[in-house]
């Protein structure tokens, strides 16, 4: 793992987690950046090529690649609110972890043990269930983009 890998090192505090979201960010912008100027030089340059051989041809496949973005993003839009609703239903899982900690003496002397396990199950739950939507979702995008 890298250095905002979260996988690598357990975080445990916020300023921590915001440091790790930053890092993320700033390689992923970065990484970006690169993929995006790449492939601005690749279509001038093969765009050149093309049109100087078969011009018909270059207008199709431009069509064609404009008709495919526009159907990614159709298909990847709800991707976004799934990503954003998964950043908060883990959020919300992490706080209540937290919150258990910091007053495990009250809950266990009004005996909420199983109040906050039937909470703890079901923010967990609404996690798993958006992250099963992301997963069939990301797989229909992959799956578009294959063929």
């Amino acid at each position: 793992g890298g250095v905002g890998d979260s996988s690598s090192a357990l975080v445990d505090n916020p300023d921590q987690r915001l440091s790790a979201d930053v890092n993320a960010f700033t390689d992923t912008a970065l990484g970006f950046s690169f993929t995006i100027l790449s492939c601005v030089v690749d279509l001038a340059s093969f765009s050149n090529i093309l049109y100087s051989i078969y011009p018909p041809l270059f207008g199709v496949l431009i069509v064609y690649a404009i008709g495919g973005t526009a159907a990614s993003i159709q298909i990847g839009k709800p991707l976004v609110e799934i990503n954003f609703k998964q950043e908060k239903t883990e959020a919300d899982y992490r706080y209540s972890l937290v919150r258990i900690r910091d007053n495990a003496e009250s809950i266990a002397f009004f005996r909420g043990e199983r109040k906050e396990i039937e909470m703890l199950e079901s923010r967990l739950q609404v996690a798993l269930d958006n992250a099963l939507r992301g997963l069939l979702k990301s797989r229909d995008l992959s799956f578009f983009q294959s063929f």
